[in-house]
């Protein structure tokens, strides 16, 4: 289900972005976890109490926010460190919000309803998870090895806007 999600992409992007995968994993990988846990334990009560639709444009914002900070920045050849604390913060809570309502917690959250092995569905969205967006991170890193700084910022710039567009319209 994840293959080519808004989450793998997201990846992809954060880890062309700042050229650190196994930091841009780290964080996706936290921030999938939390996601999970949220879906396996507390889920519903998240869905009753707080509606989709604020999680959903919340999400959609933040990659616009970050797009646009990102196209803004994407003139500079320095690569961004990720040392600043507020970056692995960044990428946790985008990752984290956009998985919030997302198909695939929707099905973790289904799946733990439906057996008494919880954890079980737990560690096997975690291992899939870490396989896919290994890939993304790594395929990230590969694709900002061999296209200017400047270019892979601009893209990366122009997909969040256009992820969060699409989010906030209801089509991602």
């Amino acid at each position: 289900m994840e293959l080519g999600d808004k989450t793998m992409l997201t990846t992809i992007c954060l880890s062309a972005q700042y050229r650190r995968p196994w930091l841009v994993l780290l964080a996706t990988m936290v921030a999938l976890a939390t996601s999970s846990v949220i879906a396996v334990i507390i889920g519903y009560i998240l869905s009753a109490t707080l509606p989709i639709e604020i999680i959903t444009y919340v999400s959609g914002i933040l990659f616009i926010v970050l797009g646009i900070y990102t196209l803004a920045t994407s003139n500079s050849d320095i690569p961004d460190t990720c040392d600043n604390p507020g970056t692995m913060f960044g990428m946790f809570s985008l990752v984290l919000l956009s998985e919030l309502g997302d198909k695939s917690q929707i099905t973790i959250l289904a799946l733990a309803a439906q057996t008494p092995f919880a954890i079980m569905v737990f560690a096997g969205s975690l291992i899939g998870f870490l396989v896919v967006n290994a890939i993304g991170a790594f395929a990230g890193n590969r694709v900002a090895a061999r296209i200017p700084l400047k270019i892979v910022k601009k893209v990366v710039g122009l997909i969040f806007v256009l992820f969060g567009g699409l989010i906030v319209l209801g089509i991602l």
